[in-house]
């Protein structure tokens, strides 16, 4: 999975809006067995693109 994000605010050398690239590796095992599992509970996630982005900022 890759997600790219506008770093708000922000222009690149060229005056356009700089991107961050965070990429994730998963390894599937099993696809095919049946499980019984439950979303959690909405206060135990979160979305973390700002974060991500943030730290892209700081790294560049």
């Amino acid at each position: 999975m890759t997600v790219k994000a506008l770093a708000s605010g922000e222009s690149g050398a060229s005056g356009s809006p700089r991107q961050i690239t965070i990429s994730t590796v998963m390894e599937s095992t099993d696809c095919g067995t049946d499980v019984e599992a439950e979303a959690p509970p909405a206060g135990r996630v979160a979305d973390v693109t700002d974060q991500a982005a943030r730290q892209g900022r700081k790294h560049s």
